[in-house]
């Protein structure tokens, strides 16, 4: 976005500016004698342009001579056929852009925006084909009237262009189509601030050019410019102070819900209005300055920066409106590619006012000068963007892997028999550490490309790092011991988040681990840190497959080989059951009498199984010895040896029995 000649520019502008930065430069170089020389040369330019104020009068007093009444009628006929009919053709295209909103706007936001934003583009071609037939009665475009007719009608198509921009983004009286996140009576209100700021610097250019087109010579332009731009930089000053909570509204609505620099971020939003208020009062010095000197080269750069700096407030407005329907946990891949654009973009503006600033604004350096810095910033730019992107896309697939295999929980060996997950895999585990290596590693990779790019010398960087480091190394020895034994440990794999470890001193599931540190959740709650420099050895008990081994008591007498048979048929029964199938790699069996005390045989039993829930399995497989057994004639023991009750049960059978009657030879047999 462009505006009209030097009036504007100099009206208004971007965030910096001020018109003492060239003299506080020569004073600083060339010591006390420049600046004083130049305070003189100042002065006397002022004085000079102070005594041409009657001669303003004067060329004022003249003005009905060089343009008469038609003339001034038809000037002022340019700006009402031209507003009239912009408004006929908004009225006459309401309906076709409110019928366009109902029916877009619900499934194709964006097109409902580009469609109505078409139709304010016709209304501004009817304003334009207006405003030229009233032209085309001043004469000739050499003469007076035709320059002053030129310049009236350029200044208002370009008021009425921003108008048609910021229209398009606030939609006052259509809330459903509207771009900038505000409500109905901020989006009036910003919609007649951000037109003022723009007119007001507007007529002061057409002034300025209305003058000179009238005979005025450059002193007579410079008094007039300093008598109206305190006018209008006050009037500016007004504005950003009436409407400071509209804007702050609008800019607070697009920072991000999430983020470390969210309130930072809320802060600045919110205090906009004090960098807006240094801003126009320097801005009206600096006119002043640019009246005395008459030189416009400063004015350009600021309005390129101003230009630059609402281009950017607009683009980030859409991009806001465009993304902030995706909802999800997860970066989708139209996040990457909008961050991406977005980055892109305020690069591109950065580099643009740095180029402003430093060539236009400050006269640090010429163009000439300039150019080669300005083909490494965005050479440093592009590669940037690249950096960031790969960076993006692979942390996205970093966290679609997180999301899409979660961790277990801390007391899957509970008492929950549902089928639930033990131990994470070796890459879970390890995901959230390398993709904090990946980050730092591209970070540091990526920065030090990027300053190269823009000619920082990076070697001293390298070198200070590696020295800083090796008095790190020296100075945390323990620490380093610590990061060097879980980069071992880790890539031993002897250990995976979920699993059941011993560490020498503490026992645990592993919850997390750091660079240094391991996390151990005991089962009762407990939260265990170790370093993995203090860690002897580490027992996994969640690894490949665990025994399991149990003890009974049954009554003396049992019969031990009806016992063998029945946990045998009890075992491939479960070995068989889809429950336990995937668990049990051997089945429950009896080892054996390992111990007869208090009228009792003490009787082993053992399962392999995998390391997922055996306890499980040992509940289940007890659980149904106890609905089993007593039918059968086997009895548990008891304090008293006494023998449980078989109710609704048959009697022992004949084999039991015969068994049961002869215990000397069943003790043999159940010793082999």
């Amino acid at each position: 976005m462009k505006r009209s000649s030097s009036g504007s520019a100099s009206a208004i502008s971007g965030l910096v500016g001020v018109w003492a930065f060239p003299a506080a430069a020569q004073a600083v170089t060339a010591g006390e004698g420049a600046a004083a020389s130049f305070l003189m040369l100042m002065t006397e330019r002022f004085e000079f342009t102070v005594a041409q104020l009657p001669a303003l009068g004067a060329h004022l007093l003249s003005l009905p001579q060089s343009v008469d009444g038609r003339t001034a009628l038809l000037l002022i006929g340019i700006v009402v056929a031209g507003l009239v009919a912009e408004a006929v053709a908004r009225m006459i295209l309401s309906r076709a852009r409110v019928s366009g909103f109902d029916r877009l706007v619900a499934k194709t936001p964006m097109r409902a925006f580009i469609r109505a934003l078409l139709l304010d583009v016709l209304a501004l071609i009817a304003l334009a084909v207006a405003g030229r037939l009233v032209l085309g009665q001043l004469g000739a475009s050499d003469t007076v009237a035709g320059r002053l007719g030129q310049a009236v009608l350029h200044t208002l198509v370009y008021w009425r262009g921003f108008n048609l921009v910021f229209r398009a983004f606030l939609r006052p009286s259509t809330p459903e189509g509207r771009i900038a996140p505000v409500d109905d009576q901020a989006a009036r209100h910003l919609l007649f601030a951000l037109n003022l700021m723009v007119l007001l610097p507007m007529l002061a250019s057409l002034a300025a050019r209305a003058l000179t087109v009238t005979g005025a010579n450059r002193e007579i332009t410079s008094a007039a410019i300093m008598l109206y731009i305190p006018v209008i930089a006050v009037l500016l000053l007004m504005v950003v102070w009436r409407y400071r909570l509209d804007m702050a509204a609008w800019l607070t609505a697009m920072v991000p819900a999430t983020g470390f620099t969210r309130q930072l971020k809320l802060d600045a939003a919110r205090n906009w209005w004090m960098a807006g208020l240094a801003f126009y009062a320097l801005l009206g010095v600096a006119a002043v300055y640019a009246a005395l000197t008459e030189s416009g080269t400063a004015s350009r750069g600021m309005a390129t920066i101003e230009s630059a700096l609402v281009a950017l407030l607009l683009f980030e407005t859409l991009m806001h409106r465009v993304t902030r329907h995706i909802v999800s946990e997860l970066p989708m891949a139209a996040d990457v590619v909008a961050d991406c654009v977005r980055l892109l973009v305020r690069l591109y503006v950065a580099i643009l006012i740095a180029e402003a600033l430093m060539v236009r604004v400050l006269a640090a350096a010429t163009p000439e000068e300039w150019a080669p810095h300005d083909r490494g910033a965005k050479i440093a730019a592009l590669s940037a963007v690249a950096i960031y992107a790969g960076w993006r896309f692979l942390k996205y697939r970093m966290d679609s892997y997180i999301a899409s295999n979660p961790l277990p929980s801390a007391d899957v060996s509970g008492d929950s028999e549902e089928d639930v997950q033990v131990a994470a895999s070796r890459l879970r585990t390890l995901m959230p550490l390398l993709r904090v290596v990946a980050g730092a590693t591209i970070a540091v990779v990526g920065g030090l490309l990027v300053l190269s790019e823009l000619g920082v010398n990076i070697t001293p960087l390298i070198a200070g790092a590696s020295v800083f480091g090796l008095a790190v190394s020296f100075g945390s020895q323990s620490l380093v011991r610590d990061i060097v034994s879980g980069i071992f440990f880790l890539a031993e794999d002897s250990f995976r988040i979920g699993e059941y470890v011993d560490c020498s001193k503490v026992k645990g599931t592993v919850e997390g681990f750091s660079v240094r540190s391991l996390k151990l959740r005991h089962q009762n709650g407990q939260l265990h840190i170790v370093p993995f420099g203090q860690v002897g050895h580490i027992t996994n008990f969640s690894r490949d497959w665990t025994v399991v081994k149990f003890n009974i008591a049954f009554a003396n007498g049992t019969d031990v080989e009806l016992l063998r048979k029945t946990v045998k048929k009890i075992g491939l029964q479960m070995m068989e059951e889809p429950q336990f199938k995937p668990i049990l790699l051997q089945p429950l069996k009896m080892q054996g009498v390992v111990d007869i005390k208090d009228n009792s045989l003490i009787v082993r039993f053992k399962f392999m199984a995998r390391p997922k829930n055996p306890t499980m399995v040992q509940r289940m497989a007890i659980r149904r010895m106890y609905d089993q057994f007593p039918a059968l004639g086997i009895q548990f023991a008891t304090g008293n040896n006494y023998l449980f009750p078989v109710p609704a049960t048959p009697s022992v059978p004949p084999q039991a029995a015969e068994q049961t009657g002869k215990p000397a030879e069943a003790a043999p047999r159940a010793a082999e």
